[in-house]
């Protein structure tokens, strides 16, 4: 009977090693990870954002959802309307890991940053190791409890290639015409 209850023991721990060892092939294979999920998202990401500014003589303050590098004119830069209009902001881009990318009290001046460009001799130049993918934004004016705006937004220079992407989430109707999105 001892017999009996030790291989009766033996076989569920043999059949568990089984099963655990037999997975481990899956391990190796590298996850393919989506750069872009959650790029068009509305919700914020770093807290409720808070709207107490009195935006009726600077403007609303809008962001770009889509961001196309490509000297085309059309969606080159993280465009925050009006942000140059007042003069008390702090706009700070995120990578997806959380490491500040670019913080600017001076963002959208003739003279301030423009994500993904870089002030150079006078002209502005495309950032060219910031990677395509999702990033994050935290726009604040006055203080946190004034504006404090967050978000996502996608940067595409197509890589991977467009036929392999889906941005229709990111572009509302009547928004400009882009040809990097469009394909053309």
């Amino acid at each position: 009977m001892n017999k009996f209850r030790r291989h009766n023991l033996f076989i569920p721990i043999l059949l568990l090693m089984t099963v655990t060892t037999s997975c481990g092939d899956d391990d190796e294979t590298p996850q393919e990870v989506d750069v872009f999920l959650g790029c068009c998202s509305e919700d914020p990401v770093f807290g409720a954002n808070v709207n107490n500014l009195d935006q009726s003589t600077g403007g609303e303050i809008s962001v770009s959802d889509i961001i196309t590098p490509n000297n085309d004119g059309v969606n080159d830069r993280f465009g925050i309307n009006n942000i140059q209009n007042y003069d008390n902001h702090n706009v700070t881009i995120y990578a997806s890991n959380d490491d500040i990318i670019l913080e600017s009290t001076n963002y959208g001046s003739d003279t301030g940053e423009f994500f993904p460009w870089q002030q150079a001799q006078g002209s502005f130049i495309a950032l060219d190791d910031i990677p395509d993918g999702t990033y994050k934004y935290k726009i604040v004016i006055e203080n946190e409890n004034t504006f404090f705006k967050s978000g996502t937004f996608c940067l595409f220079t197509n890589n991977p290639p467009l036929a392999q992407q889906n941005f229709s989430e990111c572009i509302e109707p009547g928004d400009f015409f882009d040809p990097t999105l469009s394909g053309n």
